[in-house]
This record gives structure tokens, C-alpha cells and sequence, in this order.
């Protein structure tokens, strides 16, 4: 298929491969940036490995790109790679980006993901590079990280309270940003949720239905989940902005429900019944 030419920026992950997935079965071959590295290598993809903290070898990356899924990793330093990925798409004539940013992001917030994603955000905005920008919710599939704990002591140990999470599906992610980066258009922004916010006991509830044992929900204490992090190795920035994003779900900021995905897409978001189900052989094990 002839076409734009559409890179995918931050590949090697979750959502990063959902986006590069639908592109692929659109027909599209999209140029896939990766960590130098990365083992993490979509197929039908072209690869091209790149280092986002470094603005030479973006736009090196970036260079005959027509159109760009902008998406930062996990990293203490986020808004540098946004800031790079933006100054290399305006040198390198990219003509459309979209971005993926966070539900609540804002400059000024508490949280470090949220404030990074804010700056990031108005920064796109300012560059007069025609845009979109995705802000979704968190996704079902963190649900994988928890399937140690959930094996060891039928839990999910998280500090959220009766925090409720309209959380989303990344392959509806994967969905949406496709629809942009390839319709004649974009711009706006989106906040992407899931159909409904479940609170932890009844996503807790749903898991335990699909695996055919108890799981519940542990409210552990902050303090407690900090020095587990941290006696797994998980760096201190990397603790910092995890329990700072759990408190913004105590404090009922990841509550909202909205129509985005079908906006976009034309088609509902997918409930968290239907993402667990395929989950099952990993619960059962």
C-alpha cells in the first residue's frame, strides 16, 4: 500500500506495538523506532533504532517521516524526549503528529507523569504542527505486572483505596491513534477511557470469576508499596511518580468516562470483563 510514510515512536512498547499492529493491518508499513537494543521488533515494520534523549539521532530517525505516533517511555527525563521528538518532527517537515499523552495531564500537576505530558502537550501545540493528542487512562493490561503478587498471595496490592479507573484497553488505544494518523486530518484532543470505572474490588471480583479462585483487593499503604518497589530494584524517580500517579486515583482523577474511542473509531471502547477473559490461562497458572 502507497501511502504516508508514519513512524511510531516508543515501538517497543504496550501501546506502541497495539498502534504499530493496527497500522500493519491497514496495510501500512510503518517505520518502528526503537531502543538500540531493543529485542522488542514488530513484524511487517521497518526498524530503525534511535535514541530519544539524543535530538541528533531523532532526527536522524525522523528524516522522509510524513507522519509520527509520538509516544515517550516510562523515564525520569520524559519531557526531554517529547521535547526532542518535537523540535526533530519540525526539522525533519513532518506534516502530523499524534501525541500520546496521559488523562490528566497539566502543567503544574502533582503528579511528575502528568506535569511532563502538560508541558509536552503545549509545547506540540505551539510548534504549529497540525496535531492530535491522545490522553488515555491506565491500562487494562498493568493487569500483567500484577500477576506475580495475584500467584503468590491471590492479591492485588495497590494503594488506591476505593479509587475508581475508567481504564482502557491499549488495543482500543492502538485503534484510535491509527484512525488519525491515517485519515485525511487530525486534530484535537481526546481523553480516552474504558466503558465504566471499576473500583480494585471489582476489578478483583472479575479476576477471581475468570480465574476460578478468590483474589482481592489489598489497600496496602503507600509506604508499603514504595519499599517493595524499591526492594525489587525500581529506582527511586520511578516510585516517586508511581505512588504520585496513585494518588491522583485516590483523589478521584482518573474517575471520568468518555465517548472518545467511539468518537473516533466508531466503535465502543472494550469492558474489562471481555480483557480478562484473556487472561485466564495466565490467572489459572
Amino acid at each position: 500500500m502507497s501511502g504516508p510514510v508514519i513512524a511510531v515512536a516508543g515501538a517497543s512498547g504496550v501501546a506502541g506495538r497495539a498502534v504499530t499492529r493496527e497500522l500493519v493491518r491497514l496495510g501500512h508499513r510503518p517505520r518502528t523506532l526503537v531502543r538500540p537494543g531493543s529485542p522488542n521488533r514488530a513484524p511487517d515494520a521497518a526498524v530503525v533504532e534511535c535514541d530519544l534523549t539524543d535530538r541528533a539521532s531523532t532526527l536522524t530517525a525522523l528524516r522522509g517521516v510524513d507522519r509520527l505516533l509520538m509516544l515517550t517511555p516510562f523515564h525520569p527525563e520524559q519531557l526531554v524526549l517529547q521535547r526532542n521528538l518535537i523540535s526533530a518532527s519540525g526539522e525533519a517537515g513532518v506534516s502530523r503528529v499524534v501525541k500520546l499523552s496521559a488523562l490528566g495531564a497539566q502543567r503544574g500537576a502533582e503528579s511528575s507523569i502528568h506535569h511532563q505530558h502538560g508541558v509536552g502537550d503545549d509545547e506540540l501545540r505551539a510548534a504549529g504542527i497540525p496535531h492530535a493528542v491522545l490522553r488515555p487512562n491506565a491500562f487494562m493490561q498493568n493487569a500483567l505486572q500484577w500477576l506475580p503478587t495475584i500467584r503468590a498471595r491471590d492479591a492485588i496490592v495497590l494503594p488506591v483505596g476505593a479509587a475508581r479507573v475508567s481504564m482502557i484497553d491499549v488495543e482500543d488505544i492502538g485503534l484510535a491513534a491509527a484512525s488519525l494518523l491515517t485519515a485525511d486530518a487530525a486534530a484535537g484532543d481526546y481523553d480516552l477511557t474504558g466503558p465504566e470505572a471499576l473500583d480494585y474490588r471489582e476489578v478483583a471480583e472479575i479476576l477471581s470469576e475468570v480465574a476460578g479462585r478468590p483474589i482481592r483487593h489489598v489497600d496496602a499503604a503507600p509506604t508499603e508499596v514504595a519499599a517493595a518497589m524499591r526492594s525489587a530494584g525500581v529506582p527511586e524517580w520511578a516510585v516517586a511518580a508511581r505512588l504520585q500517579l496513585y494518588a491522583t486515583y485516590r483523589a478521584g482523577e482518573a474517575e471520568a468516562v468518555t465517548t472518545a474511542i467511539a468518537d473516533i473509531t466508531g466503535r465502543p471502547p472494550r469492558d474489562y470483563r471481555s480483557f480478562a477473559a484473556g487472561l485466564a490461562e495466565q490467572l489459572r497458572n
